[in-house]
């Protein structure tokens, strides 16, 4: 991915080594465990990983974009996903209250689809739901992809399958349409920067978050939560040299034949509608939801919108809330 293309994904809000033959691993997750509700820190795939468990129903595993936020914008904000879901919120290797990698090579895709798959295993499910947010759905498609037998349904926020030349020019033309608003030199100027600590990539995010909203003004309903949210420059430096861009995920979802949920807002410029069709035309049993006047957090600029449609559409696919 171009240096450009870096720059603006990093705020897109993007097997393991065990002892027991995958046979007997089976065989002890012919029932699926219920999970306990709370924070949980635990050693896999050589790892410490945190994670947290919350809602009511089918498990939905969700980790961050890798690239550097912690969980905490999603746990903070997605209750109506938890009455659907009980779901296990992972702050990604290198992000939040998770180890850090010891070399710039372990953010590699398969490296954090080792990481989701060890969890899966750990938590004794047969087999999950998996939401992902951003370069999130980037992520667990990597997952369904490797795994889609282990893989139950798949809920893509915001997401994209492929980064390319034309993936490129639509973003470069949308960020173009932001011209003359008030905050636009200075988010500008703030993208410029290279942040070199967890509190320069902080600040440069701050600045740059009108970008990601239809209407900015109603991120300030949000400004506790995205304060609550930690970043991580190790995890964005590692997004970078371990090489997970571009990519291209066409060919090989066309082979996961699991439910998908595709949810995109109107007006997101990183992972926009164009995107979004383009994963939902090489996924063979996916639905597209659109949501107006939103951004790239539909389920807080448009909660009430979302809460119903999500909740529809899941129906639709046959959704069994047990």
């Amino acid at each position: 991915m171009v240096t450009q293309s870096i720059r603006f994904w990093r705020l897109a809000f993007m097997c393991v080594a065990l002892s027991v033959p995958l046979a007997v691993v089976d065989c002890k997750l012919a029932a699926t465990a219920s999970l306990k509700s709370g924070e949980f820190t635990v050693e896999l795939n050589g790892m410490k990983l945190w994670y947290k468990v919350s809602g009511a129903g089918p498990v939905c595993m969700m980790p961050t974009p890798a690239w550097g936020p912690s969980s905490d914008l999603y746990f903070r904000t997605m209750h109506s996903i938890e009455k659907l879901f009980t779901m296990v919120y992972l702050d990604s290797r290198g992000t939040g209250r998770s180890g850090r990698a010891k070399t710039t090579q372990e953010y590699a895709w398969d490296n954090l689809v080792a990481d989701l798959e060890a969890l899966r295993v750990h938590l004794k499910q047969t087999k999950v739901w998996l939401m992902g947010h951003s370069e999130g759905g980037v992520y667990v498609l990597h997952y369904a992809c490797k795994y889609p037998k282990r893989t139950r349904g798949l809920i893509l926020l915001n997401s994209m399958a492929v980064s390319d030349t034309k993936w490129e020019l639509d973003f470069t033309e949308r960020i173009a349409r932001r011209k003359g608003q008030p905050w636009y030199d200075d988010a500008a100027q703030a993208d410029k920067l290279i942040p070199k600590t967890d509190k320069e990539l902080a600040e440069q995010l701050r600045r740059t978050l009108p970008f990601y909203w239809s209407n900015p003004k109603k991120a300030e309903a949000f400004k506790d939560d995205f304060a609550a949210t930690t970043f991580s420059a190790a995890a964005l430096e590692g997004q970078q040299k371990s090489k997970r861009y571009p990519f291209d995920l066409t060919a090989q979802i066309q082979k996961v034949t699991v439910p998908a949920l595709i949810v995109v807002g109107d007006d997101d410029f990183i992972c926009s509608p164009e995107s979004a069709t383009r994963m939902h035309l090489a996924l063979p049993n996916s639905k597209y939801l659109l949501i107006e006047k939103a951004g790239h957090f539909p389920w807080m600029e448009q909660p009430m919108v979302f809460e119903t449609r999500v909740t529809e559409f899941l129906k639709a696919m046959k959704y069994q809330s047990k």
